[in-house]
């Protein structure tokens, strides 16, 4: 075991000096009496050591392909005969010497052993903590929600109004989606062995009446039903044009057909959660859009006296005789 030693503390000393070789030295003894290093990843408890697999490809008696750090725990791979042990050098790490490496990590002495022809090598190397490493993800989970995010295929509103057309000046204009589309819809996408699945919900539509007004709808809105009494129905969704649409754009190029572009807007909560990696949370929220036309026309009360008869005129401009 000495003579290991001396070996291994003359290879350093050709390369940093005797400081590193007493290192050596010390930590070599202090690692047999008793190892309490841990953390390079095929350990098993608080132990110093462990035991990796050199590859054979292009390797040598003397220098095994891959050494210390290319290998896992568990013995050779590949048919290669080489087998390596791996002793932490406490001291090097302690005592000043920058790493070698990624970190976390540590100096290790590595003997490969040649168990066809017992030829060995011995070699100072960094080892990355490889139980650190394994813990972390390959990928970042919240980047792959996105891409379900992405893979979304949302819904776009299709507009209801009733009066429908023409809607009246000073008279509450029912406003509501297709409701069928008020639901969650969800993608999941995969990375690896992460996968992450993006959940979007409704929240509310945004109304964009076209005469300058918006109307937060908490709600896709109540459909008015035609066969029901007004009084016995009610909706928290509505809107009341103060001008009729006279002088809008009109769709048809007819200036008869003058309407309000109306657009209507949902917007779209989006959570996340990961499998196989740690994570859950909130993405940007989404939005869908579309827009209908809707006329307003003015509606004219004429009285014939005090207490006689009245009724409701409605302007014949743009209205289909």
């Amino acid at each position: 075991m000495w003579r290991w030693m001396m070996d291994e503390a003359t290879s350093i000393a050709a390369r940093w000096g005797t400081v590193a070789a007493v290192a050596v030295l010390v930590a070599a003894a202090v690692v047999h009496a008793g190892p309490a290093f841990a953390g390079v990843a095929g350990t098993d408890g608080p132990g110093g050591t462990v035991t990796v697999g050199a590859s054979d490809g292009g390797s040598s008696p003397g220098s095994p392909a891959g050494g210390a750090g290319g290998g896992s725990g568990g013995g050779s791979t590949g048919g290669s005969p080489w087998v390596c042990i791996s002793t932490s050098l406490l001291l090097n790490d302690v005592g000043g010497f920058a790493p070698g490496g990624p970190t976390p990590g540590g100096w290790y002495s590595v003997t490969c052993i040649d168990n066809a022809t017992g030829a060995a090598t011995t070699r100072t190397e960094w080892i990355p903590d490889l139980s650190a490493v394994a813990t972390a993800p390959a990928v970042d989970p919240r980047q792959v929600a996105l891409q379900a995010e992405n893979s979304l295929h949302l819904p776009v509103p299709s507009l209801y109004f009733n009066p429908s057309g023409p809607s009246v000046v000073n008279l509450p204009t029912w406003l509501w989606i297709d409701p069928s589309v008020w639901r969650q819809y969800s993608v999941t996408a995969s990375v690896g062995t992460v996968s992450a699945t993006a959940v979007a919900t409704p929240e509310s539509v945004t109304w964009e009446m076209g005469d300058g007004r918006v109307v937060l709808c908490v709600g896709p809105g109540h459909p008015f039903e035609v066969g029901l009494p007004a009084s016995g129905q009610g909706t928290a969704c509505t809107f009341t044009y103060r001008t009729s649409s006279i002088g809008q754009p009109s769709p048809d190029g007819n200036p008869d057909d003058a309407a309000y572009r109306v657009r209507a807007t949902i917007t779209w909560d989006v959570s996340w959660t990961a499998q196989g990696a740690p994570g859950q949370g909130i993405l940007p929220t989404l939005t869908t859009s579309a827009e209908a036309s809707l006329r307003v026309v003015q509606v004219e009360s004429v009285n014939s006296g005090s207490f006689g008869p009245s009724d409701l005129r409605i302007p014949t401009e743009g209205i289909p005789t």
